[in-house]
């Protein structure tokens, strides 16, 4: 069965996968720098593939929407596990919301996968306010932090 693979399951695989082949982006290459999830990555099917930019769009303004803390990696991992529709395989619990919020399929690699929606909320590291912008409303700081907050309409 073939899965979209994020890089922590080479990074901190053991050899043993649920897969026979593993859709990965050019990205994931770069993240994977030890001796050892280079060596677990030669000896896998693999097949290195880049998702339309249709599709990474969708993935981005999702992100930006839930304020999401997934880099541009996991937005692009997650665009080929839409345009290909299979499963992305990660423990990364941002992506696995992010995901979540798209109704695609994920699995957990070594942790049990997130079932409840997130989205992360501006603050102010300044004043404290809630913000929606890059920068506050009432103070003008630009220094934000995000707080994480379960969906309750969903």
């Amino acid at each position: 069965m073939e899965k979209v693979v994020d890089a922590n399951v080479f990074i901190h695989g053991k050899g043993s996968y649920p897969f026979t082949k593993a859709l990965v982006i050019p990205e994931v290459l770069e993240e994977i720098q030890s001796q050892n999830a280079r060596n677990l990555l030669i000896n896998t099917d693999y097949q290195v593939k880049t998702p339309s930019e249709k599709n990474v769009d969708k993935v981005k303004e999702k992100a930006s929407e839930i304020n999401s803390p997934t880099s541009e990696a996991d937005e692009k991992l997650l665009a080929l596990a839409l345009e290909t529709d299979k499963n992305i395989l990660t423990d990364d619990k941002a992506l696995q919301n992010l995901a979540l919020h798209l109704e695609t399929g994920f699995e957990g690699f070594l942790d049990k996968a997130t079932d409840q929606k997130f989205v992360w909320e501006k603050y102010c590291g300044n004043c404290g306010r809630k913000v929606s912008g890059s920068k506050c409303g009432s103070c003008g700081s630009t220094h934000l932090s995000k707080k994480q907050v379960r969906c309750s309409s969903e």
